[in-house]
Parts: C-alpha cells; structure tokens; sequence
C-alpha cells in the first residue's frame, strides 16, 4: 500500500481487557553511560514481547503483574514486575575480566575454530528451517523521506536468505504527488542477509568476512580477543577484527567486514556481530556511490541452531541514507508454511504482497522513531 500509512490500533477487545492491561513506554540506557541501547529484547511470556528501537525506546501493552526481562549480550539481564518498570531502565555492562585472575589462558585459534564449525554445522543441519520476521526500512534525502514496513518468512539459520514478503506497507512524507526518490531498483532488505559468516546470499557471498576461515582471518585481519563476565557466572569472549590496510589495494572493489564478535565461552556460540562495511557503495538514481554502512545482529538458540534473531544496518551518504531493522517474530504456522511474494524490488514486493491488518495487530511491537513516524505519516507540526 503506498501513500500515508494507517496504523491500525486492536480495538476488538473488552472493556475488562483494557482494565487488566497498561501501556508501557520507557528508554533502556547503559547504567553508567547513559546512552541508549538500541535492539535490546523485551521478554514478557512466549509469544509476546518487544524490541527497543534505534533509540533504545519501547512501548509495549503488558498485565501488570507481568514479569518483563530486559537482556541484551554482554549486559546483566533485569527483570522488572510491569508496574514498577520505570521510564529510564539501566542495564550494567559486563565487566573486563584482568589478566591476573585468568587461571587457564584461552587457546584464541581454537576457540574460533569451534565457533566457525558450530556455525557450519547449525546451517548443514538447520538450512531448511523458516520463521518469521518483521522489517523496517527507512530511505530519505534532502528533500522526502520513505517508510517500508514488511512482514517476513525467510530462512534463518546462521544468516537470513530466501525471505518473502507476506504483507506491507509503506508511506512517504513527500509533500504533494510522488516522491522525487527513484526507488524502483531498491533492494535493501537484501542488507539484512549479512552476517560473519553467509550462505545462498548472492549480495553477501563475495564480500571478505571474518569467520569464512582461519585463512581469511590470517590473511586479512588483525586480531585482539578479551574476555567478559556478568555477575551470575556468564562468561564471554569478545573478538575485535580489524582490516589489515595492507591488502586494501589488491582486493579493488570487493567489500569486507570489520568489528567484533560476542561468542558464549561455555558452549563457543555465536551471540553478537556487530561493526562495519569496507569498500561499502550504493546505488543511487543508477549511479554508483560510495557509502558507509555499519550494522548490529545477534543471534537466538531456542530452536537448537545459530537462527538470526535481529539485524541493523544504517549508512549512507550525501545523496541518500537509510536504516533498516529486521527481527523474529514469534513462530506460527503462517510462517512455516505460507508463501510470499519474493522480488528484488522491496516496494514492488509489498504492493504484490498486500496489506493484512489481521497480522500487524500480533506483530507490530517495535515503537516508531521520529524520524520514522514522519515519513509514516507526514510531518503534522
């Protein structure tokens, strides 16, 4: 659907309903920073829940004798009754573990060894395996601004790939006719296929990445691990991969990736990726542009693989710039068995696809920025 996007609130509910919830609006921010902490998941009880948004802002309707679990990877978890949940929660970092206390030093190679082969073995053993997910991508200009909002399936086990569009929307704040934005070749929701290490993703697949093999790492990183522990025993280690500028001039126009990795020291599991896209362009009005792009995705185990849970990624330049934002929703037989309409324009997707009201009353659970909401709905001010 083009044009304004109406958002439509659940009002077939009773009036005891309404008396047994409250709406909860909140931020969540580093307990000692203050900044806040984009993608931070919600848990309240299976099948509901919600994800703080690029402003580390949330709204969520809740009982309130709900218990909300507030988590995110490499932070002390909080669970907070819904009716003393405040509007500023604070969540504490992990601490650095010192040297001194390290008692068996960690064997680093081998340590990524395992993680690669865990990853490996999730997608040989899990590539069939499809859930849902809702995306939001935000294109603007100068001048207008684009809102895509869709409801996914895709496959999931260590990156995204295949995925269809089931139902969308999409909205502009152009004032007066169309949007000067030529969108028509517009694929970004391709972006949210990355990861440290991909599968079946052509717009990934060439791109240098960290956890492809040790022989990628060797030849074209420098590497620094640390370890992390949380108060109740948790235990992380984090890998930093920075490019090797040496290498620079001979790969040309191939893309990589740097950052760093959050990886579980129990069980050697990929939690976190998080970092930037060397080389990184875009296509604006079919000319070639150099760009930057910088991303955050962690992954979920309770389906017994590496399934991608959530996925950012915003960048840039003079002429246009955007974010994106994908994450899980809950498993349904919808998203299991249902095809979509898959294309490699995401606007055209969503119009084939339709618009489901009956969906987005379930699934619409990530608070709009501002700058989202204005292109959603025009700026009103």
């Amino acid at each position: 659907m083009r044009g304004v996007l109406l958002f439509f609130s659940v009002l077939m509910v009773s009036v005891s309903a309404w008396a047994q919830e409250v709406e909860l609006q909140g931020r969540v921010v580093d307990a000692e920073t203050g900044e806040a902490l984009p993608y931070v998941s919600i848990y309240v009880k299976e099948g509901k829940g919600a994800l703080t948004n690029a402003d580390g802002e949330f709204m969520l309707c809740v009982s309130k004798e709900d218990i909300l679990t507030f988590s995110y990877v490499s932070y002390e978890k909080r669970r907070i009754i819904a009716s003393e949940v405040p509007k500023v929660v604070r969540l504490k970092a992990f601490e650095r573990m010192l040297s001194e206390v390290v008692v068996k030093p960690v064997n680093e190679r081998m340590v990524l060894k395992q993680v690669m082969r865990n990853l490996k073995r999730d997608y040989k053993k899990h590539k069939e395996e499809r859930q849902g997910y809702y995306l939001r991508a935000l294109m603007k200009n100068s001048k207008d601004s684009y809102l895509v909002e869709s409801l996914m399936a895709g496959l999931s086990a260590v990156n995204l790939r295949n995925a269809e569009t089931l139902s969308g929307r999409s909205g502009k704040n152009a004032k007066g006719g169309e949007s000067e934005m030529k969108l028509r070749l517009t694929n970004i929701h391709h972006l949210a296929e990355l990861g440290a290490r991909t599968y079946q993703s052509a717009y990934w697949e060439s791109v240098i990445k960290p956890l492809t093999s040790m022989a990628m790492i060797k030849k074209y990183y420098k590497v620094e691990m640390e370890t992390l522990h949380g108060s109740d025993g948790e235990k992380l280690y984090r890998y930093t991969f920075q490019w090797n500028n040496k290498h620079t001039r001979d790969i040309g126009q191939r893309r990589y990736l740097t950052g760093t990795i959050d990886v579980d020291a129990k069980n050697l599991r990929l939690l976190r990726f998080e970092g930037n896209v060397g080389n990184a362009y875009q296509w604006v009005n079919l000319q070639r542009t150099p760009t930057t792009i910088k991303f955050h995705m962690s992954y979920d185990y309770s389906r017994g693989y590496a399934a991608v849970s959530n996925i950012a990624v915003e960048g840039g330049n003079d002429r246009m710039k955007y974010r994106t934002l994908l994450f899980d929703i809950p498993d349904d037989d919808l998203f299991a068995k249902s095809s979509g309409y898959s294309g490699g324009n995401i606007l055209y997707s969503v119009d084939v696809a339709g618009y489901d009201s009956t969906l987005w009353e379930r699934y619409d659970i990530v608070k709009r920025t501002k700058e989202e909401e204005i292109a959603a709905f025009g700026d009103e001010e």
